[in-house]
């Protein structure tokens, strides 16, 4: 167990509770190392995510600005309630060792 991969989604909040906030960029990045060879990892698939999470409460919205592009990156941070979803995580499960 120890060497298996999360749910891409709750990666995302373990990264969230690391962080005291993450771009949706930054999380790309970020995963790029463990689910990059997979067809999941996109950034469209990566807004989904994070908009899910937010909607569901897992995340808060931080921060909106446009990048040199004018495209929009968008800041999250983990709240109190993803914190408490964090106990679901298996007991042995360490991300360190992943890749």
């Amino acid at each position: 167990m120890k060497d298996m991969k999360l749910p891409m989604r709750f990666r995302v909040l373990t990264l969230m509770d690391e962080h005291e906030a993450l771009s949706d960029q930054e999380v790309f990045d970020i995963l790029k190392k463990e689910y990059g060879n997979e067809g999941q990892y996109r950034m469209s698939t990566i807004k989904l995510h994070l908009h899910s999470m937010q909607a569901s409460g897992l995340l808060c919205a931080s921060d909106m600005t446009l990048d040199e592009q004018g495209e929009l990156i968008e800041t999250f941070k983990i709240t109190d309630f993803g914190r408490s979803r964090l106990s679901l995580l298996p007991k042995n499960w360490d991300p360190k060792i992943i890749g």
